[in-house]
């Protein structure tokens, strides 16, 4: 007969649950938070299926460019082989786009994003700690800076609010040409601060919607068919910002096909830029507060789905409960909670939607979002409703699985490889003679733009008809109102 205490061992003889225990001792790198476990920081095969999907190793060819390389440095620092406030590691890390094609390729299911953002979490923790005299120049103006924008700014949706108004009017008066032509953004000054790639980066501020989205007073719109769903619409900082008309198209693509939209008015900022940037903590509390706000919206009726628009957030969003699974009083309110999360084009794609689109002759290829293709794993549903249209000419991007380049803020973060990786992706766009670039992530929406200038791929169409940047709501809200007229 077999006993219980011969179960719990191994081969060797140690308890298993004792070796459990003792494997994650090895993980001495992590002083200051959790730390994953041994099982999945091990879990690389060094297969390197990963090398040819991971963009910064075809820019580079570089070994510590990749995920696998990446993989061994991250252990190797959990190991207690590497400090943690080396600048070299920081510096290979920190070029990662965190684009999780990586998990797309891999046949060991390593959960790269996972250990990628608990690692860096551990190492800028460890970094700040490092007396302000022995950092490099400009380090202390990055941390005010992500202190300023990921905490006082993002969780607060009426301060986000105010500062787009400001940029909307520095945008639409002469004092944004004023800065342009001035040598201001070039100033000394600002690259012994750390803030010497403003110049590059001006440019790139994503124009500012007027009006800005607010909830209806209501807190819902009412379906524009007879009501067969209720769903909530997470409306997010930057898309109710830069993208409030990305937003009205989503509620009324959404209202054409019978549903009633609720937008509750105490959601924040989703948390994915901190949690990404090494700030799971703050990203644990924001994530509260929007399962708070969303369960307070299933008071009066349940709601079938919690709809996103933005492929970045929508895989934080649906990954809260991984984010709080350690905290029991919260853990199955934040798997209930990402249960709920589809992408728009998941949520459309998996119901009878309205076919009563109108025509658009339009020539529309499609860039896949890095959040939602390797992330989600949604890669049908925007084809489908793309393809749905009458009229619409979809042509396939050769690498539109591949990343753009935008990664959140590593275009801002990482403005070189960033361009170099656009670059490329344009030369892909230029090829397919499309009039339009489906997308469906702000990030993406931003960075293809600054792609469109940066090739010149308007010079040679005429200037009524310009290369457009399009959500794929707004394509389908100009369809669906097409049909209408």
């Amino acid at each position: 007969m077999t006993t219980e205490s011969n179960m719990s061992k191994n081969v060797g003889g140690t308890p298993i649950i004792n070796r459990g225990l003792e494997m994650q001792s090895k993980l001495v790198g992590f002083k200051l938070t959790e730390g994953p476990s041994y099982d999945d920081m091990t879990r690389c095969i060094h297969c390197g299926l990963c090398l040819n999907q991971c963009p910064t190793y075809r820019e580079t060819g570089n070994e510590t460019e990749s995920p696998r390389g990446r993989l061994y440095l991250m252990r190797n620092f959990a190991e207690g082989n590497i400090a943690g406030t080396s600048d070299k590691l920081f510096q290979h890390l920190d070029l990662c786009l965190q684009c999780r094609a990586c998990e797309t390729a891999c046949p060991s299911g390593v959960k790269y994003g996972q250990l990628y953002e608990m690692t860096m979490d551990e190492i800028l923790k460890q970094r700040e700690q490092v007396p302000a005299k022995v950092k490099q120049p400009g380090t202390r103006t990055h941390e005010i800076l992500k202190w300023l924008v990921f905490r006082q700014l993002f969780p607060y949706p009426a301060r986000l609010r105010l500062v787009g108004i400001g940029m909307r009017i520095y945008q639409r008066t002469p004092l944004r040409k004023l800065v342009q032509k001035s040598s201001l953004l070039k100033m000394p000054l600002l690259k012994k601060i750390g803030l010497g790639g403003l110049a590059e980066l001006e440019p790139m501020l994503p124009t500012i919607s007027k009006p800005i989205f607010t909830p209806p007073t209501s807190g819902k719109i009412e379906a524009f068919t007879p009501q067969k769903y209720r769903v909530a619409l997470f409306s997010g900082c930057i898309m109710s910002v830069a993208f409030a008309r990305v937003n009205e198209a989503t509620t009324r693509v959404l209202a054409y096909n019978g549903c009633q939209v609720v937008v509750p008015d105490t959601q924040i900022c989703c948390g994915a830029l901190n949690i990404h940037n090494g700030d799971r903590d703050y990203g644990k509390e924001m994530a509260k507060r929007n399962i708070v706000a969303f369960e307070r919206a299933e008071i009066e009726a349940p709601l079938d789905a919690i709809i996103i628009n933005a492929a970045g957030c929508g895989s934080t969003l649906k990954e809260y409960g991984q984010l709080l699974h350690d905290e029991p009083q919260w853990a199955e309110r934040a798997e209930k909670f990402a249960y709920k999360v589809k992408d728009f084009t998941e949520f459309l794609a998996g119901i009878d939607f309205n076919r009563q689109l109108g025509p658009l002759h339009q020539r529309v290829t499609y860039q896949d979002a890095c959040h939602l293709l390797h992330a989600q794993r949604i890669q049908k549903p925007p084809r489908t409703l793309l393809t749905a249209i009458p009229g619409l000419e979809f042509v396939e991007m050769v690498d539109s699985d591949k990343c753009c380049g935008s990664a959140g803020i590593y275009n801002v973060t990482q403005h070189e490889m960033s361009m170099q990786i656009l670059d490329h992706k344009m030369e892909n766009v230029a090829a397919t003679n499309a009039e339009v670039i489906a997308i469906a992530n702000p990030g993406c929406h931003v960075q293809l733009e600054l792609g469109v200038k940066r090739g010149g791929l308007n010079e040679a169409r005429p200037a009524n008809d310009p290369l457009k940047v399009r959500h794929i709501a707004e394509i389908l809200d100009e369809a669906y109102r097409n049909y209408e007229s």
